[in-house]
């Protein structure tokens, strides 16, 4: 009994060793190898695992095939490097020859802010390179292309490329291309530990650790650092952003999370925060046949924090100059005071839902508001409506479902209608826009009650707060005669169903997911 217990001992120790290392194998998150080169100091940085692990990879995989042309799992990866070849060529690339022998598991981009104000942010590339001996043969072939020259220069250990403006260092397993020289030695600075890397930082390492570990990409945004922030380096209450993209059986999924400083913040981003945990109402205001909506709450003060935050800045001098202008020109060419008469109409809950793309006659394009104060807005809408009036524009009305819509049609500009009903302000190019929200509403035929938009949001932790939604084949349509993806790439786009994106205030953080759905 003693030898029989001992055996099946050992055998359930063997078989668990071979579970645990076959799952650290097959299923493990990739290393983030470019994160050790990217300065401590970038803002913004997007990370892609061209290679993700293989949970990952058979996720992706499992939904690529109910794609037309990827049917066949023996074929998929032909199919996408079909895909990569097309769209590299336009931009002069032939990646059969010039890319895919040597490019590695993944590929990352850092934005750092510019030193000197007023400057351009500089971009930085890393790629991974698995193969580095085809690597030293078509990197420089592929930098040189467009007559580009460089001077060598031994770097930290390794030979910087250096250019007039895009400069390069070709690693054993990374390659390394700036905007500048400066740029590439300090990414190499990085790489050699001489200086901290993005890796080595507090706010990377703890934004990373909300998101999943195990993704495709993700995103890593230093708030702070991309617009002028306050002391502690937070933006409005906020200091970082992390998000990731992961494959699952049900579509792909997108989920962060933002930390909030509540004790950092002012009173009015604490308010706007709070309105993180409401649910959309203006959606059950949408035509059934809405092809992307978007859901904001307290635009208006969240337009007047960023109007103060680049107020600091001088690189944005010229756009704040130019906001004055408009004001100006508002205020004496039309009557309308902008702050008063207009954007006070943004305090609560807006909207903006797109049915139709036809620019021949323009309409489909719905903007809803929720504001705080009814009486206060309806007063704004008949100020803006009598300057309008007094300065010869024709204003005209129209019932539908026991509401009166205005058209003010401005001379050399065009029409715009509006109404309200419920609190709620309707505002369109065309007054039939305005009559079908009235009629979706009134009938009980909303957007909200269609299984497309509800589905995709019910495959999300939560949903509440600011959100994005879009069915993909109706935009495609939609779009067409605006753009037209071709045959091939139409036909993807009508598998794909919508996609879902909600941005809800969790107890002292953000928390931001979204899915991708694929039929």
């Amino acid at each position: 009994m003693q030898r029989l217990i001992v055996a099946v001992t050992a055998l359930l120790v063997m078989v668990g060793t071979v579970v645990v290392v076959g799952y650290l194998l097959l299923f493990s998150a990739t290393t983030d190898r470019a994160a050790r080169a990217a300065p401590a100091g970038a803002a913004i940085y997007l990370n892609v695992y061209l290679q993700p692990s293989t949970g990952q990879k058979m996720n992706l995989l499992a939904l690529v095939e109910h794609l037309p042309g990827f049917g066949d799992a023996a074929t998929i990866e032909d199919k996408i490097d079909e895909v990569v070849q097309r769209q590299l060529e336009q931009a002069g690339m032939d990646y059969g020859a010039d890319v895919r022998s040597w490019l590695g598991t993944q590929i990352a981009f850092a934005i750092e802010p510019a030193a000197e104000t007023g400057g351009a942010p500089h971009l930085l590339v890393l790629a991974g390179v698995r193969d580095p001996v085809a690597a030293r043969d078509q990197v420089p072939r592929l930098m040189a292309r467009g007559g580009a020259s460089y001077a060598r220069e031994t770097y930290r250990g390794h030979e910087a490329m250096i250019g007039k403006g895009r400069s390069y260092a070709l690693l054993d397993d990374l390659l390394v291309v700036a905007d500048g020289p400066e740029q590439l030695r300090a990414a190499l600075d990085a790489n050699a530990d001489a200086v901290p890397s993005l890796a080595d930082s507090a706010g990377f390492a703890s934004a990373m650790r909300t998101v999943p570990t195990d993704h495709l990409a993700s995103l890593f945004v230093n708030l702070g650092a991309v617009a002028p922030a306050d002391a502690d380096g937070r933006l409005g209450g906020y200091s970082t952003a992390a998000l990731a993209l992961t494959a699952a059986a049900d579509g792909l999924h997108l989920d962060g999370s933002a930390p909030f400083a509540a004790g950092a913040a002012s009173a009015a981003m604490r308010g706007a925060f709070a309105l993180g945990s409401e649910r959309a109402s203006l959606t059950e205001w949408m035509p059934r046949n809405t092809h992307v909506e978007l859901v904001a709450f307290r635009l208006e003060q969240s337009l007047a924090d960023l109007e103060a935050v680049i107020g600091k800045a001088p690189a944005f001098a010229e756009v704040l100059g130019a906001l004055d202008q408009l004001r100006a020109i508002a205020a004496l060419g039309l009557g309308i005071n902008v702050d008063r008469d207009l954007l006070s109409l943004f305090d609560g809950e807006a909207a903006l839902a797109l049915t139709d793309l036809d620019l021949s006659a323009p309409h489909g394009l719905l903007l809803l508001l929720h504001p705080n104060a009814a009486a206060a807005a309806q007063r704004s809408l008949d100020a803006m409506r009598d300057a309008f009036e007094e300065r010869g524009s024709i204003v005209t009305t129209s019932v539908s479902a026991e509401v009166t819509i205005t058209s003010v049609s401005v001379p050399q500009i065009g029409r715009v209608a509006y109404a309200m009903a419920g609190g709620v302000v309707l505002l369109a190019l065309d007054p039939s826009d305005i009559a079908a929200a009235l009629e979706a509403h009134r009938s009980g035929a909303a957007l909200v009650d269609e299984e497309s938009y509800r589905a995709p949001f019910e495959l999300t932790p939560t949903h509440a707060g600011n959100e994005i939604w879009a069915a993909i084949p109706g935009l495609t349509d939609a779009a067409a005669a605006i753009f037209d993806p071709g045959s091939e790439l139409r036909d993807i786009l009508h598998q794909i169903g919508e996609v879902a994106v909600s941005a809800s205030a969790s107890g002292d953080h953000l928390e931001i997911h979204g899915v991708l759905t694929v039929k």
